[in-house]
Parts: structure tokens; sequence; C-alpha cells
């Protein structure tokens, strides 16, 4: 069913489906829902997911939030994947394949290696991507004969490289990727500022989890200057936290680097956080997902618990809600989105997937050219992108061959043993999911 105007400034969709609808995530998402009903209004939401138990937790908790917002919005659960998909105008993915325990193998393994485990980024972020790129692609599909006019918004992570394989690959002509990160740096930095948020402009160029801001601009005055000063001298815990950089750093690039580049200008020390802590991130939030979930059995409760703050992806269903208004009201705002090059940043083949400011109207996100990359970001910009890039043609293809390429090429792994190691430690751990790389013939 097609969006269709609902007064001046309130649009109905017929039917948004939520793929992973069983996520802790969700009840974040149907929060944007009802903090946002005067803007869109959803007639049918419908969560699908494979695991029966974890839906029919979330999608009780969804139930009950919409009763007490008064909401007619239907909430359907669905165990199968077609009748979910079934005439949506939106399909947001948000899926886990191999769910947390999954997440702490590929934590784990590089770490007995001395190399950083992570969900999005290095060792970690690429065996989570050889996992997903097919259930990703199978996802497509069943979009493309279930609900070929629908919006395919991806919060998948690694989202840069699911993005990108969706784009190569999906046969769907409107996948946009999105990321918290861009909308919490937004406005942190005009909390540093202390300017509204709408009157801010990121002069962004990156990648999904790789991304710098080389200017920041209030009423169309360059302000980067003040926030560089700011960021080394402020005591601004929030905004130290979201940039969490050496005061030198800031100094020598000129530019903002944000959160994740953490990894990459701090390994060392990243990685010895994690060992001192104990735990890694993965068995942190399992700790987490098994507190939510029995929080959201309770039959009392009907809000968004504050506990799921915990849990991070603040601000995601803003980020999903920002661009749903702009593609149904046609309203030509600039975006920070992860999207299709198409020449935006010249280095990079077309179909490469970037995250940069985009203009969001009715027909969808239009790239801003960005020019070409700063000379001090090009090593490791392209260092990614050709790790992504290899990463995805190896899931397409069950290629081993392409996986240790891939792990190689990365930055964040230290040479071919540990590539050659860790890839095949990790293929083997998550063979119930890599058939591809198991059969016959394969290389």
């Amino acid at each position: 069913m097609e969006p269709t105007a609902k007064g001046m400034d309130t649009y109905t969709i017929g039917k948004f489906a939520v793929v992973g609808g069983g996520s802790t995530y969700t009840p974040e998402l149907l929060d944007g829902f009802i903090a946002h009903q005067d803007e869109i209004r959803v007639e049918t939401i419908s969560l699908y997911d494979i695991h029966p138990q974890r839906l029919a937790i979330v999608g009780g908790l969804a139930q009950r939030m919409f009763r007490r917002a008064e909401l007619a919005t239907r909430i359907e659960l669905h165990q199968e994947l077609a009748p979910a998909l079934e005439g949506s105008s939106f399909v947001l993915s948000q899926i886990r394949v191999g769910l947390m325990a999954a997440r702490i193998i590929d934590e784990k393994i590089p770490l007995s290696h001395g190399v950083l485990g992570q969900e999005t980024v290095g060792a970690g972020g690429l065996a989570n991507a050889l996992r997903t790129i097919p259930e990703s692609l199978r996802i497509a599909e069943e979009v493309g004969r279930h609900a070929p006019d629908a919006w395919f918004l991806n919060f998948t992570n690694p989202s840069s490289i699911i993005t990108q394989a969706l784009i190569q690959h999906g046969g769907l002509g409107k996948v946009v990727g999105l990321c918290n990160v861009p909308i919490n740096s937004q406005r942190s930095l005009a909390n540093l500022l202390g300017v509204g948020e709408q009157k801010l402009w990121l002069d962004w160029i990156g990648l999904n989890h790789l991304g710098w801001i080389r200017d920041v601009l209030v009423d169309g005055r360059s302000r980067i200057s003040e926030v560089l000063d700011l960021l080394q001298k402020s005591p601004d815990e929030e905004a130290h936290s979201r940039f969490p950089f050496e005061l030198g750093l800031f100094e020598s690039l000129q530019m903002v680097p944000t959160y994740y580049l953490r990894y990459y200008y701090t390994t060392k020390q990243t990685i010895q956080e994690v060992l001192s802590a104990g735990k890694t991130r993965g068995e942190v939030v399992a700790e987490i997902e098994n507190e939510l979930l029995t929080r959201y059995k309770d039959p009392h409760l009907d809000v968004k618990p504050p506990e799921l703050n915990q849990r991070g992806g603040a601000l995601y269903s803003e980020a999903a809600f920002r661009l749903m208004f702009s593609l149904l009201s046609d309203r030509r705002d600039v975006q920070i989105l992860i999207v299709r090059n198409d020449g935006a940043i010249p280095e990079l083949p077309a179909d490469a997937s970037v995250e940069i400011p985009c203009v969001v109207g009715a027909a969808g996100p239009v790239p801003i050219a960005r020019g070409k990359l700063p000379p001090s970001t090009r090593p490791l910009f392209e260092a990614v992108k050709t790790s992504e890039s290899l990463c995805i043609e190896a899931a397409v293809q069950g290629s081993r061959r392409l996986a240790r390429l891939s792990m190689l090429a990365n930055p964040l792994v230290p040479g071919y043993e540990a590539a050659e190691s860790i890839t095949d430690e990790l293929l083997q751990a998550h063979r119930v999911y890599l058939p591809q790389f198991f059969e016959k013939g394969s290389v």
C-alpha cells in the first residue's frame, strides 16, 4: 500500500515491517512511532523473527505500548517472512545472525591472537558480515517478491558492508543504510556550541563507523576551529565520550574524528581496555539483554523501560523517522546516510556504499558530492573499503581465499599469519551459518 497524506503534516503508512522484530532494540523503534504520531501514523506494524520466544515477549510489550498510547496501530507477529513483508511500504532490517553468542565468538577469537575483536570493525566485523550477507540477500529477494516498492532501511551491522552487499547483489532499487552515530554526533556538537541542532551542518565524509567531520557550520559560518578548541579544553563529559581522542589528534587532523575511529587511532589502548575489563562488550550486552527480556515479560510494563538505554542505540528511532518523514513529505532536507556512492567520493566505485550528507526527498536520498578524500584519511579509508568489498565477494562466492584477503587488507589485522589463522578459526566456529565455505569445490 502506498503512503497517503493524512492532513497537512501527518502521513499514513499502511504497513511497516521489522525483520528481526524480536530484538531488544524494538521498543526503542516503537517508542519513536508513538512519539512521532502527529507526523506519521502506521496502520500495521509487522514484527518478524525466527526466535518465537523473543518475538512473543517483545510483541507483547509492543501491543501494550500502543494500547497505552491509544493508537489503533495493529501489531502483527510473524515467524514466516513472506506474510510479514507482504504489501509493506517500509522494511527495516535489524537482524543478528547467531545472536549474541556469535558476537562473543567474533570478539574472543581475534583477541586470542592479540587482535581487536569488535562487532562492526576489524576481524570481528568481517566475521559478522560473512554470516549476515547471505541472510540479508535472502531477505532482499523476498522483499523484491512481496514488497517490491518498499524502502529497505538497513540497521543491520556492520551496516557499511551489509548496505553495499544489498546495493550490489540485492536487486532492490530503494536501499538506505542507517546509523545513530551521525545524529548523536550532531546533537553532541550542537550542545557543545550551545546552538540548536537544526542550525548545525556537518561536513561529514566517510564510511559507516569510519567517519570524519571536516567542518562544522552554524548558519553558514564555519565553527570548526571553535569546536576543536572546545574538544581540547572543555570539561563537557558527553562530548568527550562521543569523541574520545587525545588532544594532539584533533590538532594534527584539523578535523573531528568520530567515535569508532578510536579502534584505529588507539588500537592498543582499546584492546587493553577489553582485556582489563575481563568481559567483552558482547558478554556485557548478553547480560543486559537477558535483563531486558525479563523486564519486557512484565504484563504491567507498557512503556520503553529506562534500562534499554544501557543497550546502546540511542536516537536510532529518531534517525529512522527523520528519513521516513522526508521521503513521505518530500522535505528535501540534509541527512547523513549510508548510500550508493554514485561519484560523491571520486576515489570509490559508483556502487560502493558511503556514509555522507544526502538531500532527502520523495525520490530518495541524493548524495552530495564530497570531493577527493583528505590525504590524512585516504590510506585508512581505502584500506577499510577494500577489506569490506573483498568480504562481500567472499560471502557471495563462498571463497576462503577472498575471506583471508579481506582479513589481510584490514588495517586492524597485523599480517598474513594472523589473517589466515583468525579467518580459518572464525569460519570453523560459525560453520553452521556459513555452508558456502564448506561445500565441495570451495576455495
